[in-house]
């Protein structure tokens, strides 16, 4: 099932002004929207920042704040909310980076009560592994880390502001699924705590893996989707289903997608393709009340590559049609 751009949704620009601002997520937070992303000079520059922008629900911002550290790039900043109500961001740190190489990485992460004000940075992780997302479950967090030369990605149990420690090795690899360069993921629980995972690949066919686990997350089952999906990105709707959104492609050219996700069938439908073109994607979901807001990047409106969010009202539209 496909469709066109949805002619309807008008997304509204979020970053401030720089050269390349990109790789997104949103939470909500009381009365706010929580917008998190790179700025950097391109796509792989070793110069990267991560800008945090805070917004009502007119999608007007209200505040802005910017973290960088020297001879560092900052990559793909995630947010996450525990139990507690304590929001965390995760990011990537490539110290000394260039296109080409970087001297260490390390995995390092903030927390703040508001999304207005954050803390001191906490730097964990093992070199050359990184770790894309986290999620909470009684109060852990857990997260897929990958590594290109490894072939692999790992499932990671902790704390972003402790330490977070190897659950399964080889949860996804080429050497135990021949499913070649699995990479960015996300989890999700179901009521039962039962673990689903969705993790982009790159290599052979392409087709995104999504993955069930049920405590304590070492013996895992996966499905091919049948689709290559960039920067996933995946928000439950129910026991048997979530909202998906990532990369795809449509006719040979770069696209953000929104699916609906039948779990145990591991069928994807395809729900409506964002406004969007040259570099983008990567994508961030808030479902509140009836509507879903998705932050996303796109170089759609001019060329330049900046951060929307788009509202769509009308959700339930779409999901009706899911078969």
């Amino acid at each position: 099932m496909t469709q066109k751009s949805s002619n309807l949704i008008k997304p509204i620009r979020v970053s401030s002004s720089a050269r390349h601002s990109a790789f997104t997520d949103l939470l909500h937070v009381g009365d706010n929207l929580v917008c998190c992303y790179r700025q950097a000079t391109n796509h792989v520059s070793g110069d990267g920042r991560i800008e945090i922008s805070v917004l009502n629900r007119g999608l007007k911002v209200a505040s802005r704040q910017h973290l960088s550290f020297p001879n560092c790039d900052l990559r793909d900043p995630k947010l996450s909310v525990d139990e507690s109500g304590r929001i965390h961001l995760l990011a990537f740190a490539r110290f000394n980076a260039t296109p080409q190489s970087c001297s260490s990485t390390r995995w390092v992460s903030w927390f703040s009560d508001n999304g207005l004000t954050w803390s001191s940075p906490h730097f964990f992780g093992p070199d050359g592994w990184w770790l894309w997302r986290i999620r909470w479950r009684q109060h852990q967090a857990y997260g897929f880390a990958y590594n290109r030369q490894q072939n692999r990605v790992d499932l990671y149990a902790g704390h972003p502001r402790k330490s977070m420690y190897l659950r399964k090795s080889h949860a996804l690899s080429m050497r135990d699924h021949k499913l070649g360069y699995p990479n960015e993921s996300d989890l999700m629980f179901d009521p039962n705590g039962a673990m689903w995972a969705l993790v982009r690949r790159d290599a052979d066919s392409y087709s995104a893996q999504l993955g069930y686990a049920l405590p304590p997350y070492t013996k895992w089952q996966w499905q091919d989707l049948h689709t290559y999906i960039g920067g996933p990105v995946m928000k439950p709707l129910s026991e048997e289903s979530a909202l998906v959104a990532g990369r795809i492609w449509q006719g040979n050219q770069p696209k953000t997608a929104l699916w609906h996700l039948a779990l145990k069938k591991g069928k994807l439908t395809h729900l409506l393709t964002l406004p969007s073109a040259a570099d983008n994607s990567y994508p961030g979901i808030v479902l509140y009340k009836e509507s879903c807001f998705l932050s996303y990047y796109s170089g759609h409106v001019d060329d330049e590559t900046r951060v929307y969010i788009a509202k769509i009202d009308d959700l339930r539209k779409y999901l009706d049609k899911v078969e």
